[in-house]
């Protein structure tokens, strides 16, 4: 197997692991243990994509119908949306499975949670459950914090988080709870749009506040976090002039968030165990490549503690404690 078909397979494990719920492996599962779980759980899903909009603005709203590791489309299908109990479109899926509908949010900002739904008429007999989409209606004026998800509020990576095993990362549901008070949390993911409605459910099962779950396409994918953050931020930016926060664990993210403007908190994971100083000194390197203003945490304590003005974590210090730790490695390795 080559490396691009091997890649297209791994992506449809983890888009069959987030999209039919496969769970219960264990921790050392491997592609193929996923992908035989997977084949278990092939039937149709509807998938849906958050929006941060303005009120009183017509937008529209998009969902899926996909089946089978590939997700393949199923076309000719009706898709219903509701607010509340109440129906107010329905569109045929086209020939790769989608459906938009025009929709005048309303004009009172607020949380608008999107039911959608196949038409009962065109259920089978294996149902296809329902999903949802948030609406996040803000004013232009909002106060936004940009926060990552994977090795940021998840302590693992997205291919192995819907697995069943994936916890957060100490207190950052505490942190954003507090934050969500002065400022809408926006999740701003690499991670493929198929697996938006369980990064959702996630984020709502483990305590987290609500905000509109922003994800990528798999060309996204193909052009790396930082390319797809920065163009996807300066598309909020246009809209909403107060995006004042960048969390996240990845350094070409921190680079990101402190060009466009917004205080830069990197969640730095290292893993002081490694005895290899090249490791710590690129690791160095890269971050001193970064703005001044990047402040380097390892966990969501020290975040609060920057976010709240009780503390500066100033990217030189780490950079010295990296080179410090390279430095005794080399020492020991000569005696």
């Amino acid at each position: 197997m080559n490396r691009t078909s091997a890649q297209r397979l791994s992506l449809a494990a983890v888009a069959a692991v987030a999209v039919f719920g496969v769970a219960g492996a264990p921790a050392g599962a491997g592609l193929g243990d996923i992908l035989d779980q997977a084949r278990e759980k092939l039937g149709p899903v509807l998938l849906a994509r958050d929006l941060l909009v303005e009120p009183d603005t017509e937008v529209a709203l998009e969902a899926s119908l996909r089946t089978g590791l590939r997700l393949t489309g199923i076309e000719g299908k009706r898709i219903q949306f509701l607010l509340g109990d109440e129906a107010f479109g329905e569109v045929r899926t086209n020939r790769t499975g989608d459906v938009a509908l025009k929709w005048k949010v309303p004009a009172k900002p607020g949380d608008y949670v999107i039911k959608i739904r196949l038409n009962s008429q065109d259920q089978s007999s294996q149902p296809i459950e329902d999903t949802e989409l948030l609406v996040a209606a803000r004013q232009a004026d909002t106060p936004l914090a940009v926060v990552d998800l994977d090795k940021t509020v998840v302590a693992s990576g997205f291919a192995w988080v819907l697995l069943g095993d994936a916890r957060p990362m100490a207190g950052a549901n505490l942190v954003l709870t507090r934050l969500s008070k002065t400022h809408t949390v926006v999740y701003l993911t690499h991670r493929p749009d198929f697996l938006g409605t369980a990064s959702r459910k996630w984020l709502a099962t483990n305590g987290f506040p609500s905000g509109p779950v922003l994800t990528s396409t798999l060309g996204g994918l193909a052009a790396g976090s930082g390319t797809y953050k920065n163009a996807r931020l300066e598309a909020i930016r246009q809209t909403f002039k107060n995006v004042g926060v960048g969390i996240g664990d990845k350094i070409s993210d921190a680079k990101v968030y402190a060009d466009n403007g917004l205080q830069s908190i990197l969640i730095l994971n290292v893993d002081w165990s490694d005895d290899d100083a090249e490791h710590y000194e690129k690791l160095a390197v890269e971050l001193a490549a970064l703005p001044d203003t990047v402040q380097v945490v390892t966990n969501w304590s020290q975040v609060a503690d920057v976010l709240l003005g009780r503390a500066v974590f100033l990217k030189r210090n780490m950079e010295k404690r990296l080179r410090d730790v390279a430095r005794e490695l080399r020492a020991r390795g000569k005696d």
